[in-house]
């Protein structure tokens, strides 16, 4: 799931309201149309955790992402191991520094997150939105967006945005096996200046290559 889980999670468009719902009649597709408006481009750290079906920590890893719209992103793990998942809108290199191995794909949007969350129609189209209600008394003031796949997917269940103070702070996978990743985002920077090389991955000397015809987006 780990190579899945952050191409689907380049939907991280960290811009929202960070205004209580009940006060002021925010809803969840208001709450996308922040997240939405105005960004073009961001940068952050992340720390993942993943959760089995027991509710127990199989796995944390941490690094840094960068996003640009629609569709290039890169995703570079650092800890426990290196690995760097790059997309340019039209392929995805998945390498692997200890294997010295890279895996090419095509990459396509069809029902991702990544790319409906840009587009309203689109998330519309292929998503239910609710807004779940706030936890009393909780230490953090996350407002959160659930998201439901219209169509079932394997690796989708749902997915919940943490949103506070202007930013999306927390993101949650559930896959149909009812193992959770959960993501939790820092330093977050909105619209850095990216260029479009800096989403091509250059296959380093002596790299195994192989080549999937399987499609990264159809989930």
């Amino acid at each position: 799931m780990k190579i899945i889980t952050p191409i689907l999670l380049s939907l991280i468009i960290l811009a929202s309201s960070s205004i209580a719902a009940e006060k002021n009649n925010v809803t969840a597709g208001s709450l996308l149309d922040d997240l939405r408006k105005d960004l073009q481009s961001l940068s952050a750290d992340f720390e993942q955790s993943d959760i089995d079906v027991n509710g127990r920590l199989s796995d944390k890893s941490s690094g840094k992402v960068w996003l640009q719209a629609p569709k290039q992103f890169k995703w570079q793990y650092l800890k426990p191991a290196p690995q760097l998942i790059t997309a340019n809108g039209k392929q995805v290199w998945i390498y692997d520094q200890d294997l010295e191995q890279v895996t090419i794909k095509n990459q396509d949007s069809k029902q991702n997150p990544i790319y409906v969350l840009l587009d309203k129609q689109k998330t519309e189209e292929n998503y239910t939105l609710a807004l779940k209600p706030q936890v009393k008394n909780a230490k953090d003031k996350l407002q959160w967006v659930e998201m439901l796949p219209k169509i079932p997917s394997e690796e989708v269940k749902v997915v919940w945005l943490g949103i506070e103070d202007n930013n999306l702070k927390v993101l949650k996978l559930q896959n149909q096996l009812d193992n959770i990743v959960i993501f939790e985002f820092l330093n977050i920077k909105r619209n850095p200046k990216l260029e479009a090389e800096f989403f091509t991955f250059i296959v380093p000397k002596g790299t195994d290559v192989i080549r999937d015809s399987v499609d990264i987006g159809e989930f």
